[in-house]
């Protein structure tokens, strides 16, 4: 049951460059509500996205957020990085609002099989080569939730009663389902690590924001796990709905419960690393439980090439290989990226922490990299001494140029660098704020920059 919104007093709070501010705002006037947007960012950074919504009522108030606008509203429709706590949520809530975010509306207004990705690592792999795989079997699909440039909400008039429905989830867009106690019909877990725990009070919280994708599913829905991640095979045990895991380790994939075991017989990708055999088990597992002949299956996955800024090939430069891993925000994210390659690698890495464990991130870098160009920011702080640490305890030579607060710059001697037969890999680790406006911003300047000399 959809939310009415008709005659109500909405305000977006987030209107941001990616899609979800967007599409609630879009959404909300076309239903006939009085909209305003509120958002930090400047008028002159926003333009675009204010420009997407010309011609509709709408009232934007934007290089600050006003008590007034949440005391007005009694409807309060957050971006999904607002956190629960912020002071004016809290605001709202004193005065009466409700607060909702663009997934809860989608969910209650889709009349479509929802397919739900989530995971700290991967989810967006496994969501797009999920929705290429029902693609080409010729099912009515779309793909959205946490999808760069993707407006959700705006994909409801496409769908019907037959249409597959795959989203990609983060753990901020499932806390707004967990009011409404709603999950998708088919619920993917690709893995749990420590990530946004400058969000959430440690990992159990933010691990119990991801279970949210299986916790109010039914009996006759369908839940797919990693196996090999703990948390996940945690959570598999508690899912209610019928539960399948996928393991490397084991092979393939099983139903919970069984000791039978599916081989895994889709390995051939041009897809690197050992995360990707993990991101299309899962996949493919899901596809083949939705009924998807096998041949249909293993022709997409041999065809697909991945997704922008996640391990991405990008070029060849005078015989190096060139990779944009942009979307790489977390220590864990850049050791995978590490761990992807044999060649001799120069790393650019770096950016602003989320406090998160660095894990054996230094160890991988001092063992595989070449050399090392950084960009600054308080992440980079902390894995500086981290990597000298480390070359003190394996007795090699520092792979670490030196630390750049031009981001062309740190480009320039590292392609400098680089040789005939190294990866270049752009592998940050960390968040990209400061230096640049988002994960996607970075990618797009470090291709274009790339591109530039190919």
């Amino acid at each position: 049951m959809s939310i009415d919104l008709r005659g109500k007093r909405v305000l977006v709070m987030g209107l941001g460059l990616q899609g979800s501010g967007m599409a609630s705002a879009r959404y909300a006037a076309q239903q006939g509500a009085q909209v305003r947007v509120t958002d930090m960012k400047s008028p002159e950074i926003l333009a675009p996205s204010v420009e997407a919504l010309a011609g509709l009522p709408i009232e934007f108030i934007l290089g600050q957020h006003r008590d007034e606008d949440f005391i007005w509203a009694e409807i309060v429709i957050r971006n999904p990085g607002v956190p629960w706590s912020s002071h004016y949520l809290q605001v709202a809530r004193e005065h009466g609002a409700r607060i909702e975010m663009e997934i809860a509306l989608f969910f209650l207004a889709c009349e479509g099989r929802i397919i739900g990705v989530t995971g700290t690592r991967g989810k967006t792999t496994t969501s797009s080569l999920l929705y290429a795989i029902i693609q080409a079997s010729g099912q009515p699909t779309l793909l959205g939730g946490n999808v760069a440039g993707v407006e959700t909400l705006s994909l409801l008039p496409q769908i019907h009663a037959d249409t597959l429905v795959v989203l990609e989830l983060s753990s901020w867009q499932l806390e707004g389902l967990a009011p409404h106690k709603i999950s998708p019909q088919v619920a993917v877990m690709t893995n749990v690590s420590p990530d946004h725990l400058n969000t959430y009070n440690g990992m159990e919280d933010y691990a119990e924001a991801k279970a949210n994708i299986f916790r109010h599913q039914h009996a006759d829905d369908i839940a797919v796990f990693n196996y090999d991640n703990p948390w996940t095979r945690r959570f598999g045990e508690q899912a209610p709905s019928r539960t399948y895991f996928t393991s490397l380790q084991c092979g393939g994939s099983f139903e919970r419960g069984s000791e039978h075991v599916d081989p895994f017989i889709f390995a051939e990708t041009p897809l690197a690393g050992q995360h990707n055999q993990e991101n299309i088990l899962l996949a493919t597992t899901t596809a083949h439980l939705l009924g998807i002949p096998d041949d249909i299956i293993a022709k997409t996955v041999r065809s697909f090439r991945g997704v922008p800024h996640r391990l991405a090939d990008v070029c060849e430069l005078n015989g190096v290989r060139v990779i944009n891993d942009s979307a790489s925000t977390s220590p864990v994210a850049g050791q995978v990226a590490l761990e992807a390659f044999d060649a001799p690698i120069v790393l650019v890495t770096g950016g602003n922490t989320k406090h998160l464990p660095l894990e054996r991130w230094p160890e991988r870098i001092v063992e595989r990299c070449r050399a090392v160009v950084l960009l600054a920011g308080s992440g980079t702080d902390e894995l500086l001494p981290a990597i000298r640490a480390e070359v003190a305890r394996q007795g090699r030579p520092d792979p670490v140029h030196d630390v750049y607060a031009d981001y062309k710059q740190a480009l320039a001697i590292a392609v400098d660098l680089a040789q005939a037969g190294d990866i270049l890999l752009f592998s940050p680790g960390f968040t990209s704020f400061g230096m640049f406006l988002n994960e996607f911003d970075r990618g797009d300047k470090f291709v274009a920059y790339i591109q530039a000399l190919a």
